[in-house]
């Protein structure tokens, strides 16, 4: 495949991939917000009877993180192709990037499990609350701190090979203090309807940085790989 080519795909498995995650969110805030844990009963009852709508959003994360794969084994080529002296960073990205779509898709696995379980006719409150919140911690300082460490490099990686722009680099650098940050919230209690706990709302809104970070930089290869294409 040529130059133009990689560049183009890259940008467009980064935006499918983000756009999927996305419609994810938007499916689940339809779907309405879950009981607090608290009473495993109702908590229950809601998974039951949410079982499409959540399996949905599911499928569609699981699909988002694929792609994902995709985007930065495209981004690791074109840097080297660029800049061969920086491969180091450029696998860095690349290794940090796989970390997050594992973790993604095992707290995914996890809440397939609350879903799949609660619609059986085994199923048992008390189990579906503790995979609930296990796949919500997922989700929390161990999802952040590998997000942090590929926003930092990411926006390294395209300031020295200059195969983006500055502003994405800038974008990255501050995305990855942002989602340091809120990878504090692992110091307060296990509470998902509480905004700063460690597996509260914080968790979620810290995902903004990187799905902003990655459509930012997928609209500039898809543009990139147009303009190549054209020469």
């Amino acid at each position: 495949m040529s130059r133009s080519g990689v560049v183009r795909w890259t940008g467009v498995l980064g935006l499918a991939a983000i756009l999927a995650q996305i419609l994810a969110a938007i499916v689940a805030s339809v779907a309405g917000s879950a009981p607090p844990v608290d009473d495993p009963v109702k908590f229950l009852t809601f998974a039951r009877n949410s079982q499409l709508a959540s399996t949905t959003v599911l499928m569609l994360f699981f699909i988002g993180f694929s792609l994902f794969i995709g985007f930065i084994a495209g981004l690791r080529a074109i840097a080297v192709a660029a800049a061969p002296e920086h491969e180091w960073l450029a696998t860095t990205v690349f290794g940090a990037g796989v970390v997050l779509t594992v973790l993604g898709l095992v707290g995914n696995g996890l809440a397939l499990a609350v879903v799949g379980i609660a619609a059986s006719n085994h199923a048992d409150a008390a189990q579906i609350r503790l995979l609930f919140e296990t796949e919500r911690l997922l989700g929390g300082a161990p999802w952040l701190v590998p997000s942090a460490f590929y926003l930092g490099a990411a926006g390294s990686l395209g300031a020295v090979t200059k195969i983006l722009p500055r502003w994405l680099a800038l974008a990255g650098w501050i995305g990855a203090v942002l989602v340091m940050a809120a990878a504090f919230s692992a110091y307060g209690a296990s509470d998902p309807q509480a905004f700063w706990s460690v597996n509260g709302s914080v968790t979620f809104l810290a995902f903004l940085p990187f799905w902003v970070w990655t459509l930012g930089a997928s609209v500039v290869l898809v543009r990139q790989g147009r303009t190549d294409a054209r020469r």
